[in-house]
């Protein structure tokens, strides 16, 4: 009897060992399914993660749509006066007398008036309306003017009578003449002023009625334009380094502009 209980226990402990290892070698086979499924899975994604960082870094035209975007829709408004010069069919930058450069478009409702280069006629008191064919060909060799943009897109482009190169207008005391004039603004004595541009200089005077508008140097700021005062006028003429267009008639400023910074 003793014999037979012992043979028992140990076909019990056979039939054991052989339980635990069939259990450990199924285990072993799931683990390992497991983790060869989970590798796929995170290589898929991996793989999906990385298609999608190329598509979006290098999708067909995503840096020129973005960057055309800037341009035209950054919002940029305000006055400028330089030289305008031509970038593409459409597009044009204009140029300070600081080297400061702002790009602008055109559109089939910018007003664009010449005073000899861009057209019409240099000794001219009117400017006279010009074509966008015209406007490009001028800019592609420069002209001076004052640009005025509104959300990047040009509302007028006045050409400059200065830069038409007529009767010598660029000497101190022939401010008798009438015109739109451009350059930095210089204080001579109360009342009277002078506009330098290029080495050359003009005098003018301001009357009761002439209209200043700042930017933010002369008064205001850089958002909005603002009517300043003839105190304000003369002290940031003090200063100094204030880019203006102005509006003469027989010597006297009928409009003093500050260009838009």
């Amino acid at each position: 009897m003793l014999r037979t209980h012992r043979r028992k226990s140990v076909l019990a402990a056979a039939a054991l060992v052989a339980t635990t290892m069939l259990l450990t070698a199924c285990q072993g086979e799931d683990t390992e399914d497991g983790g060869k499924s989970a590798g796929a899975t995170d290589s898929a994604a991996k793989g999906k993660s990385d298609d999608g960082g190329s598509g979006a870094d290098t999708g067909p035209g995503s840096e020129s749509q973005s960057g055309e975007k800037g341009s035209k829709s950054g919002m940029v408004s305000g006055k400028w006066v330089g030289t305008v010069s031509y970038l593409a069919p459409g597009k044009y930058t204009v140029t300070d007398a600081n080297a400061a450069e702002q790009a602008f478009f055109t559109s089939e409702d910018t007003d664009i008036e010449g005073a000899g280069k861009i057209c019409g006629d240099a000794d001219g008191q009117a400017a006279t309306p010009c074509t966008e064919e015209e406007l490009e060909a001028a800019a592609k060799k420069g002209f001076g003017a004052t640009v005025d943009v509104k959300d990047g897109v040009a509302v007028s482009i006045i050409e400059d009578h200065t830069d038409s190169g007529t009767g010598g207008g660029n000497g101190m005391g022939e401010g008798e003449r009438s015109g739109l004039f451009s350059g930095t603004l210089g204080y001579m004595a109360p009342g009277k002023y002078s506009l330098s541009r290029d080495g050359n200089e003009r005098a003018f005077f301001t009357a009761a009625d002439t209209v200043i508008n700042g930017a933010g140097w002369i008064c205001g700021d850089a958002e909005t334009v603002t009517p300043c005062t003839e105190e304000d006028l003369e002290a940031a003429a003090k200063k100094g380094s204030v880019a203006v267009a102005v509006q003469v008639e027989d010597g006297a400023a009928v409009t003093i502009d500050e260009e838009h910074n």
